[in-house]
């Protein structure tokens, strides 16, 4: 339900000597200025009142900014909502409506951000937090690269950053479970008006005891039997997970055809606290940082580059 993405920082400078590899910008040395104060300036300029979004009909702002000037890390949460449809809001319990939500109104969503940005690099890491598989990379990339461009005059690139490009060990990690999920409708009207129309059916399948499913790599491998196995399975839910365990210790990954970038996405687990079904934000923060430390221990091997 709830999940974070990472993703690459990069700017390309043309202007910059070399070859094309070589032309990225050190962040920290983007001409005269920092993408680590840049973040900050960006998201300190759109606190407060909330702001509109025409174009997509979103209002957004962002709230409890948190940075260190030591490690280089930005958290804080993109509160973003959507506008333009009047709907019935309904207690779950009771199937009445509680009230009605205006066209004009929007329901916001608390979405984690947090940004790694090590000095002396071309890249920097993001982590942007999902509900439901509804993410802000879109609207969060639209407007912090048109603030960037007009401060630098250069273009920032964002793009999806696999989490098996950082952390290889978890790819021999076993998997313990698959989980297809599948939405189903109901016929009973007071169901429908209960549970909003559908219900969930969440097949787990498990290996004998003390037995495994193989390894994770065994179900992103393009040709492999198992992910053979999962693209069949697929057809019949709309979301397939594997739980993989290392070291006593589980992460669970979507996997599957829906996945546009193989294990982009990880899941929160036991480890974040949740609030009326909220992350808290220094128990998702605690946990993003230790993926940060993941990360950065194979991506600057032999560089002590690390969070804490």
């Amino acid at each position: 339900m709830h999940s974070v993405a990472p993703y690459l920082f990069r700017c390309y400078n043309k202007d910059l000597d070399g070859r094309q590899e070589q032309r990225y910008s050190t962040l920290d040395n983007i001409g005269q200025y920092d993408l680590f104060q840049l973040l900050i300036d960006f998201i300190n300029a759109n606190t407060g009142a909330y702001k509109i979004v025409e174009d997509s009909k979103q209002v957004f702002q962002f709230s409890d900014l948190n940075y260190d000037e030591n490690t280089r890390e930005i958290s804080g949460w993109f509160n973003v909502g959507h506008y333009g449809i009047k709907t019935d809001i309904i207690n779950i319990e009771t199937g009445q409506i509680d009230f009605e939500k205006a066209q004009n109104n929007a329901e916001i969503i608390k979405h984690f951000i947090h940004f790694f940005i090590p000095k002396g690099f071309n890249e920097a890491i993001a982590f942007l937090h999902a509900y439901r598989g509804i993410g802000v990379k879109t609207l969060f990339y639209s407007l912090f690269s048109n603030y960037f461009q007009g401060i630098t005059n250069l273009v920032i690139q964002m793009n999806p950053l696999s989490y098996d490009n950082a952390i290889n060990a978890w790819l021999d990690a076993t998997a313990k479970e698959i989980r297809l999920t599948k939405f189903v409708g109901v016929n009973d009207i007071a169901d429908q008006v209960r549970l909003l129309g559908h219900h969930e059916q969440e097949l787990v399948i498990k290996p004998p005891r003390n037995n495994g499913l193989g390894k994770l790599r065994d179900y992103i491998t393009p040709g492999s039997e198992r992910l053979q196995a999962i693209e069949v399975i697929g057809e019949y839910g709309e979301q397939i997970k594997t739980v993989v365990e290392m070291n006593n210790k589980q992460k669970t990954f979507r996997i599957g055809r829906n996945v546009s970038t193989p294990l982009c996405e990880i899941e929160l687990d036991e480890d974040v606290i949740l609030d009326a079904g909220v992350p808290d934000f220094n128990s998702i923060r605690r946990w993003t940082r230790e993926i940060v430390n993941e990360y950065a221990v194979t991506m600057y091997p032999g560089l002590s580059v690390e969070v804490a």
